[in-house]
């Protein structure tokens, strides 16, 4: 019995999808059928409801802002915009619109923090950091990956990290690796050649595993390097 996965799943569906008759995985968690897949799609779609409902209210909120609101209620509002946009990546259906919206909000609100802090050149800097850090988040979290992996409640569980990653594209796992310290990135190595070593030897991705978990090395030795100067 064939499965049927939609063309553009939540995070709970596309992992069950990386899993289903995957060898990467043990055989028992690439057993899925079309119950499991429904359900799945059942939760993203109710998660992604919520969302919207509460991404609602949060604009309302952004659009409610007087001139003389406090700065910590400003960039407390700005805070869990940052949140949102990273939260809809991960859900279900084509969110490019909303993750504008976001965007737009968050340089209107930080149009008016950099004007506050317009007399204060620390201040400036460390606003200039921020919106740098924010951008490389947001690009991060364009891996779906990134963004199924950064999910508080993510469905890629621990054990099932390493066959995860190793199931992706070498971009998605380049993105991906950018969230591990030295620590981790050890474990998910280890982890790792386990699950080649638990291929068929004649299985066709074999050679492309390899390359995989070679890129997970190169990032972990990256961590070993003394530092120049």
């Amino acid at each position: 019995m064939s499965i049927k996965f939609s063309p553009d799943p939540g995070p709970r569906e596309r992992q069950l999808r990386r899993r289903y008759q995957n060898p990467l995985f043990p055989s028992v968690a690439q057993e899925i059928n079309q119950t499991r897949v429904d359900e799945a799609r059942n939760a993203d779609e109710k998660e992604l409801n919520h969302f919207l409902r509460y991404f609602r209210d949060l604009v309302q909120e952004a659009v409610d802002l007087r001139p003389e609101t406090e700065t910590e209620v400003i960039l407390d509002i700005k805070e869990r915009l940052d949140k949102c946009y990273a939260h809809c990546c991960a859900l279900p259906g084509e969110q490019s619109e909303i993750q504008a919206a976001i965007n737009k909000l968050i340089e209107v609100i930080m149009k008016a923090v950099r004007q506050g802090a317009a007399n204060d050149p620390l201040a400036l800097d460390k606003l200039a950091e921020e919106e740098q850090a924010r951008q490389m988040h947001h690009e991060l979290h364009q891996f779906t990956l990134v963004a199924d992996l950064m999910l508080p409640d993510s469905p890629i569980s621990k054990e099932e990290l390493a066959p995860t990653l190793l199931s992706e594209s070498e971009s998605e796992l380049n993105a991906a690796l950018q969230l591990f310290d030295q620590a981790q990135l050890a474990q998910i190595y280890s982890d790792a050649k386990t699950c080649l070593e638990q291929l068929p030897p004649d299985i066709s991705t074999q050679t492309e595993v390899t390359e995989k978990i070679k890129l997970i090395e190169t990032t972990l030795n990256a961590f070993k390097l003394p530092l120049s100067g």
